[in-house]
């Protein structure tokens, strides 16, 4: 019978890397926003972050979107292992970006203008803002109607999960069946000892047993 070989278990130090790997850019994240926000500031880090805040900022409004067109394609795909879990992963990605995408929109009309009449911000004075609420609803008439409004690459980075997690769950199969058939070989094993030394016993019981008839003939005669 030919052996079965299991999947190789991730290293415990490969899983460490990876976790801390993750946590040190999303701390490194968070500390440039808030240096570029002006909500901390530290000597020569504060100035890099306010050059990087001006060269990022003009694909901050593309973020929500993309958030939330990523969102709408994981809630629409066929089931899948852990869907679950990666809607809830996307949803709080679109949940932070809620409170930024109600102040740009609550930016484009104010009742500010005379005797309190609404007044709406220009496309040149708020033009992130317009462009970022026009993808909003882009994203969701084209996700409705079945556009491709991402030319595939959001649709490829899903379909990228999808198979990974089809694939983490066939290896937890194959590593649960390599288990189950090394138990069935043990189990066989141990049956195949207790048969041999049940049917050596019997024979030594039958051999004692012909001695002793052997020993009453003997002194009959």
């Amino acid at each position: 019978m030919a052996s079965y070989e299991a999947p190789k278990k991730t290293s415990k130090l490969r899983i460490f890397l990876f976790i801390l790997a993750g946590t040190t850019l999303f701390s490194a994240m968070v500390l440039m926003i808030f240096l570029a926000t002006d909500v901390l500031t530290i000597p020569y880090l504060t100035p890099v972050a306010h050059f990087l805040g001006i060269i990022l900022s003009p694909f901050v409004p593309l973020l929500a979107p993309l958030m939330l067109g990523a969102f709408l394609k994981v809630c629409q795909h066929p089931t899948f292992p852990r869907k679950k879990t990666w809607v809830l992963i996307t949803a709080c990605w679109c949940f932070n970006q809620v409170q930024r995408v109600c102040t740009d929109v609550r930016g484009l009309w104010s009742w500010t203008g005379e005797e309190g009449a609404l007044e709406i911000c220009g496309l040149n004075e708020c033009k992130g803002s317009w462009v970022e609420v026009g993808l909003l609803v882009l994203v969701v008439l084209g996700q409705w109607r079945g556009w491709r409004w991402d030319m595939g690459l959001v649709d490829k980075w899903v379909e990228g999960i999808v198979a990974q997690n089809i694939n983490a769950e066939e290896a937890k199969k194959q590593k649960a069946m390599g288990a189950d058939v090394e138990r069935g070989l043990v189990d066989s094993d141990v049956k195949e000892v207790v048969a041999k030394e049940d049917f050596v016993g019997s024979d030594m019981e039958k051999t004692a047993l012909l001695a002793d008839v052997e020993v009453n003939g003997v002194e009959k005669a």
